[in-house]
């Protein structure tokens, strides 16, 4: 809800079986609003998800191109498996989800709003997965991972109490508009010059970081701004104290930072903002 408030995206990574997929529509089935689903598959083509230009007859019985959208034309995107598409359907997101407009035979279509992608990824070391560039990374503002339900829950889930078989019984909280609102309170709440610098030292540790090849970049900071916003008006608080920053900090800023011998994997990532959450010092006021 964090990612929502702040106008971001949200990647949804671990193993096959553990809920993504159903997490990632309850989420949309909350938000309310225009939903759009997209599984990632090897032959998936860009067009398939942004839009394409298709024939149609006028009344007079002539030929022309219209723009058909795709399922990215949502309130709330679920991009399943998105590293089994492949690198060129990939890069589709990249304009949507920065600038939340799609550029088809060159004409820019504006997306609805308010405007979110909830994408789900397994591990890269799977058969049949693509992994994602750098480019396509940095543009979800964070990198959750559900891991394994305890043994009670998986009981309330394979005898039928929880799990897909509740989905249906899931009903809007919220619509667009209220969403919409609440994201403009997000942003006014206040952040001080200390916690903005602490921000800075934080991104400035990655990159100094002895096993890092490339830290995290100045957008990396903006998001975790953002989640630390949203993270305090959470709390009803109208200014980001520093646990706001420190505990969104591994999912804002793990998947952004490239190790050297992480083999892509985010998690390599994540431990090394735990190493520089641990030497920069936390501002006092």
């Amino acid at each position: 809800m964090a990612t929502l408030f702040a106008r971001g995206h949200l990647l949804i990574e671990d193993i096959p079986g553990v809920g993504k997929t159903l997490l990632a529509q309850v989420l949309a089935r909350t938000v309310g609003g225009s939903f759009g689903r997209v599984q990632g598959t090897p032959d998936l083509l860009p067009g398939d998800v942004t839009g394409s230009m298709i024939p149609v007859l006028d009344p007079r019985g002539d030929t022309r191109l219209e723009f058909r959208p795709g399922p990215m034309f949502a309130n709330v995107v679920v991009f399943d498996e998105l590293n089994r598409a492949t690198p060129r359907t990939q890069s589709a997101l990249l304009e949507a989800a920065e600038e939340a407009t799609v550029t088809v035979d060159g004409q820019m279509h504006r997306l609805p709003q308010p405007f979110t992608i909830v994408a789900t990824q397994n591990p890269i070391d799977l058969a049949g997965t693509y992994g994602l560039g750098e480019g396509a990374l940095d543009r979800f503002t964070a990198v959750v991972s559900p891991g394994r339900a305890s043994a009670e829950f998986e009981l309330d889930v394979v005898t039928g109490r929880r799990g897909r078989t509740m989905l249906t019984a899931i009903e809007p909280i919220t619509d667009p508009t209220e969403i919409a609102a609440i994201q403009r309170d997000v942003a006014a709440v206040h952040v001080s010059d200390a916690l903005g610098r602490y921000v800075i030292d934080l991104l400035a540790a990655t990159r100094a970081h002895p096993a890092v090849r490339l830290g995290a970049s100045t957008r990396a900071g903006v998001s975790l701004v953002g989640l630390a916003r949203a993270r305090a008006a959470l709390a009803s608080r109208s200014f980001v104290v520093p646990d706001d920053v420190a505990s969104i900090a591994v999912a804002a800023l793990g998947h952004r930072v490239l190790v050297a011998d992480g083999n892509g994997s985010t998690t390599a990532g994540q431990t090394v903002i735990h190493d520089c959450l641990s030497r920069v010092p936390i501002p006092s006021a």
